[in-house]
């Protein structure tokens, strides 16, 4: 998505950016902020993700504004251009992040979708759902098996996560009701 917003010259002169400082202040507030990044990074990779997108991620949630350039976030990370080119575009073609521009700038800000992060939880949920299939198809033939303790074992698994995933399918609805 790219936004353009007119008569914006004057708010990209007063964006900040990550400027070398000498100054304790400055500095033990970015030494604090990457630590809040590389915190929440290491959550994102938790789930599966690779590491750099789930900094980029970490970072743009965190900045103030909640937009940044190419290279803040390259200087901020201290990553290589093309490993924050291939995470960013990672990372767009997932739909979590996207770009804005403003009229009379030439550069891309980069911020988070936060459409594209809820469609990231709901298909989460989808391949829980997956999961629930494939285990089914296994019992599926598992169903003359001799080792039957093992089938109900899995039976039992395929029961709680049906009965998960019917409270969160009330759950998503009672949202969307709410919130349109």
């Amino acid at each position: 998505m790219v936004l353009f917003l007119p008569n914006q010259k004057n708010q990209l002169d007063s964006l900040p950016e990550m400027k070398k400082s000498t100054t304790p202040s400055t500095r033990k507030s970015v030494d604090q902020l990457s630590g809040k990044v590389e915190k929440i990074g290491i959550m994102i990779e938790q789930t599966g993700q690779a590491p750099m997108p789930g900094r980029i991620v970490a970072y743009l949630m965190l900045s103030e504004p909640p937009y940044r350039g190419f290279y803040e976030i390259q200087e901020f990370l201290k990553a290589s251009k093309s490993s924050i080119s291939t995470a960013l575009n990672q990372l767009m073609q997932a739909d979590v992040v996207n770009y804005i521009t403003f009229s009379g700038d030439r550069k891309r800000y980069f911020q988070i979708n936060t459409k594209g992060l809820s469609k990231v939880i709901k298909d989460q949920y989808k391949k829980g759902q997956l999961i629930n299939d494939m285990i089914m198809e296994a019992l599926q033939h598992r169903k003359n098996s001799e080792f039957q303790h093992f089938s109900r074992e899995l039976k039992e698994v395929i029961d709680f996560s049906t009965y998960i995933h019917k409270g969160i399918d009330k759950l998503v609805a009672d949202w969307e009701k709410a919130h349109k």
